[in-house]
C-alpha cells in the first residue's frame, strides 16, 4: 500500500513539473468551437479522459471475468455432483454385480445338484427298464414253456 502511495506521489510531482513548464496557451478546436487553453491543461484533460476510458473498459472486463468465474464455479459444482452420482451408481452396480455373481454361483450349484439327481433318476429308470425287460423275457419263456405242453395235447387230441 505504501509503495503505491509513493508511486502516485512521484507521478504527481512529474505532472506538476510538466504543467509548470508547458503553461503556454494553445488553440483547441472542439466541434464548431475554438478555445485557447494552456498546453498542460489540454494534455491533462486528454490523460484523464483516457484513464476514464481505460477504467470503464477494465471494469467491464472485470465484471465479465467475475461472472465467468462464478459460472465456472457453478459448472465445477455441477460436475462434482455428477461425479458423486456416478461414483454412487458405480458402487451400486458393483454391489449388484456381486449379488448377481453370488446368485449365479447358487444357481450353478442347484443346477449341478439337479443334474446329479437327474443322472441318478436316469440310472434308476434304466435299471427298472432292464428289470422289466428281464421280467418280460422270463414271462415269455414261461408262457412259451407252458404253451408247448398244451400245443402237444392239442395235437394229440386231433
Amino acid at each position: 500500500m505504501q509503495i503505491g502511495f509513493i508511486l502516485i506521489l512521484v507521478i504527481a510531482i512529474f505532472v506538476a513539473i510538466f504543467s509548470i513548464q508547458n503553461g503556454t496557451p494553445v488553440p483547441v478546436d472542439l466541434f464548431l468551437a475554438r478555445y485557447e487553453m494552456p498546453l498542460a491543461l489540454v494534455m491533462m484533460a486528454c490523460i484523464i479522459i483516457g484513464a476514464v476510458i481505460v477504467l470503464i473498459l477494465g471494469t467491464s472486463r472485470q465484471f465479465k471475468k467475475r461472472s465467468e468465474g462464478k459460472e465456472m464455479k457453478n459448472k465445477l459444482k455441477t460436475f462434482e455432483n455428477e461425479k458423486l452420482q456416478f461414483e454412487n451408481n458405480a458402487k451400486t452396480m458393483e454391489t449388484e454385480i456381486q449379488s448377481l455373481k453370488d446368485n449365479n454361483a447358487a444357481l450353478i450349484a442347484k443346477a449341478t445338484e439337479f443334474e446329479e439327481k437327474l443322472k441318478l433318476k436316469d440310472d434308476h429308470i434304466a435299471l427298472l427298464t432292464k428289470e422289466i425287460d428281464e421280467m418280460k423275457t422270463k414271462s415269455n419263456i414261461n408262457i412259451n414253456e407252458g404253451a408247448d405242453p398244451n400245443s402237444n395235447d392239442e395235437k394229440s387230441e386231433a
